[in-house]
């Protein structure tokens, strides 16, 4: 059984607008350097687009996917129209999942995960950080069913055992 989760990139209107003014500036400049040829400006041109429109792919369009099973965490990000590939990290004895602050918006604080598994000597080695945030409340959701996807493992009759509480 696998968790699949997407966290996608929260970004203001008035950030997706700067960004996409730099890529017209920069594509003046592409288009100016061409037509005097200035090699130079040509080619820092070319550099700051592509930097530019990676900023603006991701702030745009951004989605980072997380794969998490018993025994790996795989990742990948997704630009829009570009996704990279799968990488996967093995879960060595244990997974645990921690929060680092992020930012703060709208009166919500944003937070990264952090997953780190034990290696033999039961250190704790971090094997993936969000490049994302999430708040508070998604993170419950993200260990609840995280929890879920062990406990399933241990007893697959788990979610229809009755529970009482009193």
């Amino acid at each position: 059984m696998n968790l699949h989760v997407l966290i996608e990139a929260e970004t203001s209107n008035v950030v997706k607008g700067i960004l996409i003014f730099f890529n017209i500036c920069t594509l003046g400049i592409i288009v100016l350097s061409l037509i005097d040829w200035l090699l130079a400006l040509f080619v820092i041109g070319i550099l700051l687009m592509a930097l530019f429109g990676w900023l603006t792919l991701w702030h745009g369009f951004g989605k980072e996917k997380l794969i998490i099973n018993t025994t790996s965490i795989g990742y990948q990000y997704i630009y829009g129209m570009y996704t990279t590939k799968l990488e996967a990290q093995p879960i060595k004895r244990a997974l645990n999942v921690s929060l680092t602050p992020s930012r703060e918006k709208n009166g919500l604080e944003y937070f990264n995960v952090i997953f780190e598994t034990y290696n033999k000597y039961n250190v704790p080695e971090e094997i993936y950080r969000t490049s994302l945030a999430i708040t508070r409340a998604e993170f419950a959701v993200l260990k609840r069913s995280l929890r879920t996807l062990y406990f399933e493992k241990v007893d697959p009759e788990y979610h229809r055992q009755p529970f009482i509480l009193n």
